[in-house]
Parts: structure tokens; C-alpha cells; sequence
């Protein structure tokens, strides 16, 4: 393998190939291509499966308390909710 030498001379700057000094050095082998699936692709994969599973209860109570409303049946204890909101977080005593 050879390098490169600029060169000046009348008719202006040349390039003259120069031999490098010392061996080559081999180059570095290339990374071999690897395809794979992480733990975290893993775990949402099984998230997914279990979601997918899992029985449409929520779709079955959502259409039954839309029948009890539009039947005048529902009536919700208003204690019962903001127990609920209190337990859970959902209200903010301060205000905004």
C-alpha cells in the first residue's frame, strides 16, 4: 500500500505515491449482524397476551349502566363517589 507526498516542482504541486513504513496493521474485523428481542420487548409482549386474554368485563358493565340510565334505574350514592375520589387520589382538597 502506498501514501501520498505533495510535491512541488515548476510546473506546480505534484502528488507522488510513497510507499507507508512498517506493516499494515490488520483491519478490525467487522461486528457480526444480530437480531434479537430485549427483555423489556419480552415483557410488554406478555403485557400484551394477558390484556388480550383478559375478559371484556369493563365492555359488559359500561353497556349494563347504560341500560340502568337510560331506564332511570341508576342512581349513584354520591358518599360512595367521593369516598372513592378521596381513596384513590382523584380529588384535590386545595383547588387549583
Amino acid at each position: 500500500m502506498t501514501g501520498v507526498r505533495k510535491t512541488g516542482g515548476p510546473r506546480g504541486v505534484a502528488f507522488d505515491p510513497v510507499p507507508l513504513r512498517g506493516p499494515r496493521p490488520a483491519p478490525a474485523p467487522e461486528p457480526a449482524d444480530r437480531a434479537g428481542i430485549t427483555d423489556e420487548a419480552r415483557e410488554l409482549s406478555r403485557a400484551l397476551e394477558a390484556v388480550q386474554a383478559a375478559p371484556e368485563v369493563r365492555t359488559l358493565r359500561i353497556a349494563a349502566l347504560r341500560r340502568a340510565i337510560a331506564e332511570g334505574r341508576y342512581r349513584p350514592d354520591p358518599r360512595e363517589i367521593a369516598r372513592t375520589l378521596m381513596e384513590r387520589g382523584g380529588f384535590d382538597l386545595e383547588g387549583p
